[in-house]
């Protein structure tokens, strides 16, 4: 008799680790995701990100390297390995335009002729008299393609590869919105499964726990990944993964704060639901 109640002790212990682990599991999920809806997937909030002064840099690397590209092709003068052709004042208008196209909802996009005729607004009009004589070669070169000179950007400014990044993008939002509602659904299932178990305390006692958990797995992935760019160099990472980050380490240092206050909101809860 004292062993079957020992082992349906055992039983009620791994049940309650299982039902915790799979709470941590579904808030980490839902945090995540959540917050990469209105952070990542927001055009409004990346450009207002991309604006401060910190990311600034960043953006006009981004941009200038796409230019000089776009410069060579058009076969516009260089004074030797002449760099960071645009100030921030042209490259901002670009960077903005880009992640306009990029973000936010929308369907699967087919065209980026669109994209390519407001970067070439921004060269033909932006650029002015106390812009660098490289970058006002290249506006005169282009001046030259006329018609052509849309499709000439695409090619440049490898706007194909975009045009990709948006459709992973879309595809990213989808995959999100149906992961956030299973998670919730899976939540839910399973806090009702433990009210039929447990009394409300104890409820609680276990969902702090798990909420426990969670602010301390997003402290600790994403503050880690926060400090990437500022231990390595990220600049030579493929498909602008360098750039990326080195923007994104602040976003993620956001994160980590709405892990320290659920870390700190579950511990107090926790510590006022414990039933002992």
């Amino acid at each position: 008799m004292e062993g079957s109640r020992v082992e349906l002790r055992r039983i009620d212990q791994e049940e309650s680790r299982h039902d915790k682990r799979a709470l941590i599991f579904i808030m980490f999920t839902i945090i995540t995701l959540v917050f990469s809806l209105f952070t990542f997937m927001n055009p409004a909030f990346m450009k207002k990100q991309i604006a401060k002064e910190s990311n600034s840099v960043v953006v006009e690397r981004f941009v200038n390297e796409k230019f000089d590209d776009f410069a060579e092709l058009v076969g516009a003068d260089r004074n030797g390995d002449a760099n960071n052709l645009l100030t921030t004042k042209q490259t901002q208008p670009i960077a903005d335009a880009l992640v306009d196209y990029t973000l936010g909802v929308h369907w699967f996009k087919a065209e980026n002729a669109s994209l390519a005729n407001e970067i070439r607004y921004v060269i033909l009009h932006k650029i002015d008299d106390n812009s660098s004589v490289e970058a006002k070669s290249v506006q005169k070169q282009l001046k030259k393609f006329s018609r052509s000179g849309t499709y000439t950007i695409i090619t440049g400014f490898d706007l194909a590869a975009v045009t990709l990044c948006a459709n992973i993008e879309t595809l990213f939002l989808v995959i999100n919105l149906v992961i956030i509602f299973m998670c919730l659904l899976a939540g839910w299932s399973l806090i009702k499964n433990l009210k039929q178990q447990v009394a409300l305390r104890q409820l609680t006692h276990i969902i702090t726990a798990a909420g426990m958990w969670t602010g301390t797995l997003l402290i600790v992935i994403y503050a880690l990944l926060a400090l990437i760019p500022l231990i390595f160099n990220v600049e030579g990472l493929i498909f602008s993964i360098g750039y990326f980050l080195e923007i994104a380490s602040g976003i993620f240092l956001e994160l980590v704060i709405v892990g320290v206050a659920l870390f700190i909101i579950s511990t107090i809860t926790w510590e006022l639901s414990d039933p002992k």
